[in-house]
């Protein structure tokens, strides 16, 4: 048995009393369109027996459920047709596939070839056969990627939209604002939610600020990446990079790197020793190598100023060794003091709230507010050299003291790292000396007609030099001209990022919300809200919710909200959000609204009227409103009196009317 019901564009009234069928078919249309996520992450279809177990038939009777199906027919505004059918219970087929037929018109759409897609599953939202990905496409919504948790960002799923759509009966009237699936993983969902259906450009900020702070990740990466690269090749010629900004920077603050080598007792610009190093590998050349023998009386001069320039530079270097160690001790030091200042400062921030708690046991066990010779109170009471300070001087010593050893810290890190690089090239000079010692003394002792092996050397040596260091301040010159290009995108970074930041609406999104905050002010008012004037709930521009003197509008007695004037404001919010809709040029409202029981709590029949009455406008103005209810008939009629509605009766105990075997 097969059962059918046709929706209109406009306003439809589901009339059951007896309530059977009618959750079932709004239900239905849900899980045809794969989003029952929004009620929960289960993957249990939203059903009772009559699809799963155990079917009751018109003529009374009852039969088991072998395979039960939904099939959903839409439109979108183009007039396109796209139905689709998925099983609720079937042999050998998944509840995660959905058969689909797409048509430019119902004529095509029952000619159309099936293609098979899934949901509810990975990739459902953008993979090719993802129905998902097809129902926005169907839909004309483009759905934006926003931020998640964990510094993530994830799509802006269909089951996070829909929630502002449609009311289920039996917790989505429950409290104000829709009730939002916060398994997906995104932050303020509801209000990514509201902002892409209003077609806030907020959004599409919000997404761009994301684009921009991926550019600034890159910058600074790549920022470090130049810095590290230029800083490795120094060091391999034992020289030193000031790069004057370990960071990125704008163009204003950028100054260019400069590269020093250690000469003697000084680090100098290489630009400077490259002079140097030519001009004695000129003077070399020009003199031409000499016969080791003729060479003798001044390689013996030249052998004792690099056995004394041995000894020397390994007494700077073992002088450079001690003052590490006593650097390393003080980072040591500052490093146990910095812990001992951070649980001081815990100790003293707990005693300073038990004060405030008015507790005045247990103080001496807890603290060391007390002179450390005589036991008493530091209170503020005079002494020889002043006044003691008492809790609150102490905490604030205590902090500056932090700041000062962090600075300390900092300082001998820096000092160390200074040290380090200065041992560095110590060792690469004390390396030199020993080869050129090494050389003359194989000179001395080898055949005096042999050639000068020291002179030919240094003149390897100085080539070399000259060699590598040249391509190291090629290198620092294409790094500047890299970070002049980073300094320019940071600029441009920086003052996007200014843009993005500013936290106020655009002119046109102002008047959006201003619009959603009329409406839902008038609709509460038509309504016949009690419980707190009407003038006093508005949209919170910023959350997008309904607020009252800035917190988020809910049922408490406390606060003087009854539970009929919150179903109030949960009619006049999803109204407003349709109406704002119609005022935004980008607005990806469904045009749908589904409401089951919207009666809730005996709500007052004249509000109920006056609900109704927007509703059959926002049925004119484009949106397809089903209003499903159990209410008594006389009671719906004298609701509906005057209202242009189509209705879909019970014909006797089934909502849904069989049409075939």
């Amino acid at each position: 048995m097969r059962y059918e019901t046709n929706l209109s564009p406009g306003l439809n009234v589901i009339a059951a009393p007896n309530s059977f069928g009618k959750s079932t078919l709004l239900q239905g249309i849900i899980y045809a369109l794969g989003l029952e996520g929004m009620f929960s992450s289960s993957r249990k279809p939203p059903f009772g027996p009559a699809l799963l177990t155990l079917a009751d038939w018109p003529d009374g009777t009852r039969s088991p459920v072998r395979e039960s199906w939904v099939s959903l027919t839409i439109a979108n505004e183009q007039g396109a047709y796209m139905r689709c059918k998925r099983f609720v219970r079937g042999d050998g087929i998944d509840t995660s596939l959905i058969m689909t037929w797409q048509g430019s018109s119902q004529i095509e759409l029952d000619r159309a070839n099936r293609v098979d897609m899934f949901v509810r599953q990975p990739g459902a939202a953008f993979r090719e056969l993802g129905f998902h990905r097809a129902l926005a496409e169907f839909l004309g919504w483009g759905l934006p990627t926003v931020p998640g948790f964990n510094s993530t960002e994830v799509s802006l799923y269909l089951e996070a939209l829909f929630p502002l759509f449609y009311v289920e009966q039996k917790s989505g009237w429950s409290g104000v604002a829709p009730r939002m699936p916060t398994y997906l993983g995104i932050r303020d969902v509801l209000k990514r939610s509201v902002e892409y259906v209003l077609g806030l450009s907020a959004l599409e900020r919000l997404t761009a600020l994301g684009a921009v702070r991926s550019e600034e990740d890159d910058v600074k990466k790549r920022w470090q990446a130049a810095s590290d690269r230029l800083s490795d090749a120094a060091k391999s010629l034992n020289c030193r990079v000031f790069l004057h900004q370990e960071s990125p920077v704008t163009p204003a603050r950028r100054q260019h790197c400069v590269v020093e080598v250690m000469d003697e007792n000084s680090w100098v610009p290489l630009e400077r020793q490259i002079d140097v190093w030519r001009q004695r590998l000129s003077e070399l050349e020009h003199a031409g190598v000499e016969p080791a023998g003729e060479h003798t009386s001044q390689a013996q001069e030249e052998l004792a100023v690099a056995e004394k320039s041995i000894r020397e530079v390994g007494g700077r270097i073992r002088l450079i060794d001690e003052q590490l160690n006593f650097s390393r001790t003080d980072s040591d030091a500052l490093a146990s003091r910095l812990a001992s200042l951070d649980t001081e400062r815990n100790r003293l921030a707990d005693l300073r709230k038990l004060r405030s708690l008015g507790s005045t046991l247990g103080i001496m066990s807890v603290s060391n507010d007390v002179c450390p010779t005589c036991g008493q109170l530091l209170d503020g009471r005079e002494t020889a050299t002043g006044i003691a300070a008492d809790l609150d001087q102490t905490i604030a010593e205590t902090e500056a003291e932090r700041e000062t050893v962090r600075a300390a810290t900092q300082s001998a890190e820096r000092r160390r790292a200074g040290l380090e690089r200065n041992r560095n090239s110590l060792q690469a000079a004390l390396h030199g000396a020993m080869r050129q010692a090494r050389a003359l003394r194989d000179e001395l002792a080898g055949p005096s007609a042999a050639p000068s092996r020291a002179q030919v050397q240094q003149q390897i040596l100085l080539a070399s030099s000259i060699e590598r260091a040249q391509r190291l301040l090629d290198l620092a010159e294409d790094a500047d001209d890299y970070f002049d290009e980073l300094a320019l995108r940071w600029q441009d970074i920086r003052d996007r990022l200014a843009d993005l930041r500013d936290g106020t609406l655009s002119r046109t999104d102002q008047q959006i919300v201003s619009r959603m905050n009329s409406s839902f002010q008038a609709q509460v008012r038509d309504y016949g809200l009690r419980s707190v004037p009407p003038s006093d709930l508005s949209i919170d521009e910023s959350a997008l919710i309904p607020v009252n003197d800035g917190v988020e509008l809910a049922f408490d007695l406390s606060m003087g909200i009854s539970a009929s004037d919150m179903i109030r404001t949960k009619w006049a919010y999803y109204l407003s959000l349709f109406e704002a809709s119609l005022s935004s040029p980008r607005n990806r409202h469904a045009k749908l609204l589904m409401l089951d029981e919207p009666r809730q709590q005996e709500t007052d029949r004249r509000s109920l009227a006056a609900f109704v009455r927007r509703l059959e406008r926002a049925a004119a103005s484009g949106c397809q409103v089903i209003y499903a209810t159990s209410e008594d008939r006389r009671d719906l009629n004298e609701v509906l009196s005057d209202i242009r509605v189509a209705m879909l009766p019970a014909q006797g105990p089934h909502l849904l009317d069989p049409v075939g075997g």
